[in-house]
């Protein structure tokens, strides 16, 4: 990734980002790999315990998140998609094992921030880190949304002010998207909308997660029927798209021109109205986080109290992996409206082609996890299996592991656990057997501690 400009506090939340990231079944059970301790429970000074719970070192860790819905979670998970995403029963699985109420809860390569948010859902502390500029915007805006009221009164304001703005000056694979009324509606958003403000942000972040989708009216003549019976706004803007994330521009193109698509006519504030009121429909999280548009690199110099303090108690974390994924490529759509260039962002992620170059990357971040972490704080690395062609699948979580064992950084081994993922819910299916690169259907927690931790609870409540 490509370092982000040192930039200013938001309210709540951090800088906002003028640059651009890192990205991102069954069970394999493996005995935990330490020595018994003692039942004693590690207290920090100040820090008051209802009861003593004691560590486990014979305890097991399973996927039991697999078995849940995948409904599961608060509405604001579902503000926008996003590639290489996990779902929001795996931070909740770990939040709920290995923290309290008001424990420090972080992900350096945050993407839509679903762990930040989760942990604030539960009455944690919540930190993002990302600097991409598309992560970095939902991140923010879901752990630090505006009051209701305020938000409803900014949507109305917006409305009655709104003019048609122009649209010549927009790309043509942008204005085969949208019909003129709504480009020009999304235009006008664009100049208007602060992303330094709170609600503003929040809009912003909303709008992201509409651009595009199996908008109503856009699917032929079925569609347009179902559109007539319809009295609910459409939820996305644009006409429908094959997949959750912005296919490129040629294939959109010649979508469009066999399935007869017409572009939808959406009344983007109708639809907006509608939208944040299904996020916020169970009301904001319990706790407020704080995003910041910094690489893992500069994870130290972060102006975050917990950071400074060193008080993180648990990190749930998907980093990159070897060279898959292309975020600014299949987010083309959604950095437009964010002013990006997919190019710089692509050209600025931390993705290795080399196995050894992955490792030391690793190696370094995982440095700065463990200073970072507190005592008996535990780490959750969600990685990936990778392959190419005939060969072998590379399981990358256990080549991290025995990397950081040889090198003695302090981590120690709880469990890497599998979790097998059903193959059409993988982002690389799309590109079938022959295509799909180095993505496979199996990604492994590497579960690391630091010290000696506790399992606060044996029986995860869903």
């Amino acid at each position: 990734m490509e370092s982000a400009e040192k930039s200013r506090m938001r309210t709540g939340n951090g800088p906002h980002a003028s640059s651009l990231i890192q990205a991102s079944g069954p069970v394999s059970q493996v005995p935990l790999r330490k020595k018994a301790r003692s039942n004693r429970t590690r207290r920090r000074p100040g820090r008051r315990y209802d009861k003593v719970l004691v560590s486990r070192p014979t305890a097991m860790l399973t996927n039991e998140w697999q078995a849940k819905s995948k409904r599961w979670g608060h509405p604001l998970h579902s503000m926008c998609s996003y590639m290489g995403m996990f779902p929001p029963r795996l931070p909740h699985y770990f939040i709920q094992k290995f923290t309290r109420r008001g424990d420090v809860v972080l992900d350096p390569f945050c993407g839509r921030g679903t762990t930040p948010l989760q942990a604030c859902v539960e009455g944690r502390v919540g930190i993002g880190i990302d600097p991409n500029p598309l992560a970095y915007s939902l991140t923010a805006a879901k752990l630090d949304p505006p009051d209701p009221v305020e938000l409803r009164n900014r949507i109305d304001d917006l409305s009655n002010d709104m003019f048609f703005a122009s649209i010549g000056q927009e790309p043509p694979e942008i204005r085969m998207l949208f019909s003129d009324e709504t480009l020009s509606q999304l235009v006008y958003l664009k100049h208007e909308l602060d992303p330094r403000d709170r609600t503003d942000a929040f809009i912003v972040a909303t709008i992201l997660g509409m651009l595009h989708g199996g908008a109503m009216g856009a699917k032929g003549e079925e569609g347009r029927k179902t559109a007539r019976r319809s009295t609910a706004p459409p939820t996305f803007l644009s006409i429908p798209m094959p997949n959750t994330f912005s296919m490129s521009a040629p294939y959109i193109e010649k979508y469009v021109r066999e399935k007869k698509l017409e572009r939808p006519r959406v009344d983007v504030f109708a639809s907006l109205r509608q939208r944040v009121s299904r996020l916020l429909r169970l009301g904001p999280p319990q706790t407020r986080g704080r995003a910041w548009a910094v690489r893992v690199q500069d994870l130290l110099s972060v102006p975050d109290p917990a950071i400074k303090r060193r008080d993180v108690r648990l990190i749930v974390s998907s980093p990159p992996y070897l060279k898959v994924l292309r975020y600014g490529l299949y987010n083309w759509i959604r950095l437009w409206f964010l002013d990006e260039c997919p190019d710089r962002l692509d050209d600025a992620l931390d993705q290795h082609r080399k196995l050894d170059d992955y490792l030391d990357f690793m190696l370094q971040t995982c440095r700065l996890l463990y200073r970072v972490c507190a005592p008996g704080g535990v780490c959750a690395l969600v990685i990936g299996d990778v392959k190419k062609g005939d060969k072998e699948p590379i399981v990358l979580a256990e080549e991290v592991w025995k990397h950081l064992k040889r090198k003695r950084i302090g981590w120690q081994l709880a469990e890497i656990l599998e979790d097998e993922l059903p193959r059409n819910s993988k982002v690389s299916k799309i590109w079938g057997e022959e295509k799909k690169g180095r993505a496979t259907a199996i990604d492994r927690v590497l579960v690391l501690y630091k010290g000696e931790y506790e399992e606060l609870a044996e029986h995860v409540a869903w």
